[in-house]
């Protein structure tokens, strides 16, 4: 489990720099609705990581540019409307949706001549807590795949 949400919270990483076309505007419109907003540099996350061999999350953090972090605390409902309508007006892909007992995490990506730019991260919980990460970054296909198959995550069929 330990390595799930730590894989999670990178993939969430990995999706924080869009514009409005990309997650960097959508931060930069709700950031002061945000209890706890973060614009991280890259290199910074690793020394957050729990040091156990995750071939997965390394690969994913090697790749990392840019983290934003948006972490809401009960006040999250409108942020949630405009992100689904964000994720929506701008195709982004869905990589992987997961519901338990009300708690949801949802990780899109955003794609940009053949190369992944942005994976964002939305983690919304039933108490209307919610965060969401976004990760600039410049992967191809086939290095996104590898990482998840190096995970337990299964793909969304679309």
């Amino acid at each position: 489990m330990k390595q799930f949400l730590t894989t999670v919270f990178c993939l969430f990483i990995l999706s924080i720099s869009a514009q409005e076309k990309n997650f960097k505007e959508f931060y930069k419109a709700h950031k002061k609705e945000a209890d706890v907003s973060l614009n991280v540099p890259g290199f910074i996350a690793s020394f957050f990581i729990d040091d156990q061999d995750d071939e997965a999350l390394d690969a994913l953090l090697d790749k990392a540019n840019n983290y934003k972090v948006l972490v809401f605390d009960n006040n999250s409902t409108s942020v949630q409307n405009d992100f689904k309508k964000f994720v929506k007006r701008n195709k982004l892909k869905t990589i992987v949706r997961i519901k338990d007992k009300g708690d949801r995490i949802s990780i899109h990506f955003r794609e940009e001549k053949n190369r992944i730019k942005e994976i964002i991260v939305n983690v919304f919980s039933k108490n209307k807590d919610a965060v969401m990460v976004g990760l600039k970054t410049n992967l191809t296909k086939e290095e996104l795949n590898t990482i998840i198959s190096k995970t337990d995550i299964k793909l969304a069929s679309k």
